[in-house]
């Protein structure tokens, strides 16, 4: 009786340890505070851009740049500005298939470190494109840091 006590004990022991998830990019449980929600091979951008967005007028004069040459453009997302915001980085022009890939680095009481991982594909075509990626994640005061 006494060694199924303790082998009960052992196992749910052992699944209290288990419960702090570690993301896909080696981060803390930060990053599934992170989630991507959209992204393509042509921002418009040719330079590279991060922005940080807490409202409905900026996340369209965002769209309408990415929408210009593109009929249908791709729909704006609907977001609630009072609980998430989100963050877009443009990589810029880019000579093979790239899709950047953003995680949370570190995070402390004043700032949230973003770091971009580089996942290139095969190249495939010669062709310039100038990806983005759009991220959403919950509200926050902290200052946000592209490194």
């Amino acid at each position: 009786m006494k060694s199924i006590l303790l082998v009960l004990i052992l196992l749910f022991s052992s699944c209290k340890g288990q419960e702090k998830s570690v993301g896909n990019d080696g981060g803390s449980q930060t990053t599934e505070q992170l989630q991507r929600i959209e992204s393509d091979n042509y921002s418009g951008s040719d330079e590279e851009e991060f922005v940080v967005i807490t409202d409905v007028k900026t996340l369209q004069k965002f769209y309408s740049k990415v929408n210009r040459t593109r009929k249908p453009g791709l729909p704006v997302p609907q977001i609630d500005f009072t609980k998430e915001m989100l963050i877009i980085y443009c990589a810029g022009k880019r000579h093979n298939s790239f899709e950047p890939r953003l995680f949370v680095e570190n995070e402390s009481e004043k700032d949230l470190v973003i770091g971009v991982k580089n996942e290139s594909q095969e190249k495939t075509s010669t062709a310039i494109t100038t990806p983005f990626s759009v991220y959403k994640l919950p509200l926050t005061q902290k200052e946000i840091i592209l490194k």
